[in-house]
C-alpha cells in the first residue's frame, strides 16, 4: 500500500501541468491557427485575457463611473503581420460589417474547421505591441485586440484567425 501511495504521489507531483504566468493571471491558453493575409505565422504563444476596465467622466460637478469587462486576444509571432492597403481589403467587407476606417487598424477574420468565414471585423490598434522584443534577432512580435461585437461562444467554432494591418 505504501508503494502505491508513493507512486501515486509521484505521478501527481511530477505529472501535474505547471501553469504559465499568464494562466496564473487568469488568461486562457488557446490553440488557433493564426495567419496574416492567409500566410501562416509561426505563433509561439496565444491567450485570451479578461481585463476589468473602469472609466470615469466628469459631468459638471458630478463624476460618472463605468465598470465593465473586456476580453482580449493576444499572441506572439516570430514575424510581423502583413500590412495591407485599405483598398486591398475588400471595401464591401469593411462597409458591410460597419467597420471603422482607422489607419493602422486590424482587420480580423474568423474561420471554422472547413475554412468557412464565420465573422470578420476591424479594430483600432489602441496599444499595438508589434515591436521586436529580441533586439533585432526576431521572435517576439506581440499583438493584441479586443473581442466584442459577436457572441464569444463563436470562439468554440473558430479554428483559424486571420489578422492583418489596415494601412
Amino acid at each position: 500500500m505504501k508503494k502505491i501511495s508513493t507512486l501515486l504521489l509521484f505521478f501527481i507531483v511530477f505529472g501535474a501541468k505547471s501553469q504559465t504566468i499568464s494562466e496564473k493571471l487568469g488568461a486562457v491558453s488557446t490553440n488557433f491557427k493564426i495567419t496574416s493575409a492567409s500566410q501562416p505565422l509561426n505563433v509561439t504563444n496565444q491567450i485570451i485575457l479578461k481585463q476589468n476596465r473602469t472609466e470615469s467622466k466628469k459631468d459638471h460637478e458630478d463624476y460618472e463611473y463605468a465598470v465593465y469587462e473586456r476580453y482580449y486576444f493576444q499572441f506572439i509571432s516570430d514575424s510581423k503581420l502583413v500590412a495591407s492597403d485599405r483598398s486591398d481589403i475588400k471595401n464591401e467587407a469593411l462597409v458591410k460589417s460597419n467597420h471603422d476606417y482607422n489607419k493602422d487598424g486590424y482587420f480580423i477574420r474568423l474561420y471554422d474547421e472547413n475554412d468557412f468565414l464565420i465573422y470578420e471585423f476591424s479594430r483600432e490598434t489602441g496599444v499595438r505591441f508589434n515591436r521586436d522584443y529580441n533586439t533585432g534577432k526576431g521572435g517576439y512580435f506581440t499583438y493584441e485586440f479586443y473581442l466584442s461585437g459577436f457572441p464569444l461562444v463563436l470562439l468554440d467554432k473558430v479554428k483559424r484567425i486571420d489578422v492583418q494591418i489596415i494601412d
